[in-house]
């Protein structure tokens, strides 16, 4: 954790903060912050083949079809939260711990538990979003719409038209911690489950933080090694 005085870089620019990493156990608490009620869970959010284009429409999609749970209340505007998520994957294939797969899951699930607030642009998004995803626009429109579950909030557009595509704006400025762990399972499809935790921060860390700017991510990976053994590989960082 990046504790004491702020780092200066080799390169000698003058940088405002600072990222200490480490390595550390899927059991551990997190340092900074303690899980004060859970905003949501789903379990067997079923990914199919889950390809690797246009993964955080799958996730999203998938927890949407999934047996999701929400009991509320929502979130508060700028509240922290974080996402704990389990990924199994076909025993005949590995799941690499690489950034671009995290971030596809934590995004896609932090979206899942929103909706769309804009209703006068949603035709052409769901249209896209649709084409995407292989699915009906009208059953897409109906998610996007659907309020039921956003314990993470109703933003005026979550996402937007961009070029041919669509730019999708999860609220995961707040998400203060988060965790993957990958499990071969002997299934030939990849499924997801998870939780969104409202956060509080631990007492001591709330007197040692010097300003409300400090947030810390944990983001821990479970992939698989030698001998279907379970590698356990970790990160984490405090922004001062």
């Amino acid at each position: 954790m990046a504790t004491g005085p702020r780092r200066d870089p080799p390169s000698g620019a003058d940088l405002a903060c600072s990222y200490l990493y480490r390595l550390i156990s899927p059991g551990s608490d997190l340092s900074y912050w303690r899980p004060a009620r859970t905003l949501a869970s789903f379990t067997g959010a079923n990914l199919g083949q889950f390809p690797s284009t246009r993964r955080l429409e799958q996730v999203w999609l998938a927890i949407h079809r999934a047996d999701a749970t929400a009991p509320g209340p929502r979130l508060p505007d700028a509240a922290p939260f974080a996402v704990f998520l389990t990924l199994q994957y076909p025993g005949t294939k590995t799941a690499a711990a690489d950034p671009e797969l995290v971030k596809a899951l934590i995004d896609g699930a932090t979206a899942a538990f929103h909706a769309h607030g804009d209703r006068a642009g949603l035709p052409e998004i769901a249209l896209r979003v649709a084409a995407n995803v292989g699915e009906q626009p009208k059953a897409i429109t109906q998610m996007l719409a659907d309020d039921r579950n956003a314990v993470l909030g109703v933003p005026r557009r979550l996402l937007y038209l961009r070029g041919t595509g669509v730019q999708w704006m999860p609220g995961d400025h707040m998400c203060m911690a988060g965790q993957v762990l990958c499990e071969a399972a002997t299934a030939d499809t990849w499924t997801l489950s998870g939780e969104i935790l409202a956060l509080e921060p631990r007492p001591q860390a709330a007197r040692s933080r010097r300003s409300t700017s400090c947030r810390s991510l944990v983001v821990i990976l479970l992939v698989s090694a030698i001998s279907s053994c379970l590698l356990a590989v970790g990160s984490a960082w405090q922004l001062w």
